[in-house]
C-alpha cells in the first residue's frame, strides 16, 4: 500500500515530467535534475504513469471521435 507521502512525491515528479515533455525536453532528465538522488525505478514508475495517462487521454479522444461519427451517421440515416 502506498503512503500519502509517496503519492505526493510521485505527483510532484509527474508534474515535472509532464512540463518537461511539453517543453520538448526529456522527462526523466528533467526529473533527475529537479529531484537528484531519486532512484531510477521511481523515475521509471513515474514515467510509466505519465505515459499511461497520455494513452488514456488518447483513447478518450478516439472514443469521442467515434461517438461523434456514430451520432452523425445516425442523424443522417434518420433524416434520409
Amino acid at each position: 500500500m502506498q503512503t500519502d507521502i509517496r503519492s505526493q512525491v510521485k505527483a510532484a515528479i509527474l508534474v515535472t515530467m509532464a512540463e518537461a515533455e511539453t517543453a520538448g525536453l526529456c522527462p526523466v532528465t528533467a526529473a533527475r535534475a529537479a529531484y537528484p538522488g531519486t532512484p531510477g525505478m521511481v523515475l521509471g514508475e513515474c514515467l510509466a504513469d505519465l505515459q499511461a495517462s497520455q494513452e488514456e487521454a488518447w483513447w478518450q479522444r478516439v472514443e469521442r471521435t467515434i461517438d461523434v461519427e456514430l451520432i452523425r451517421n445516425a442523424v443522417a440515416i434518420a433524416q434520409a
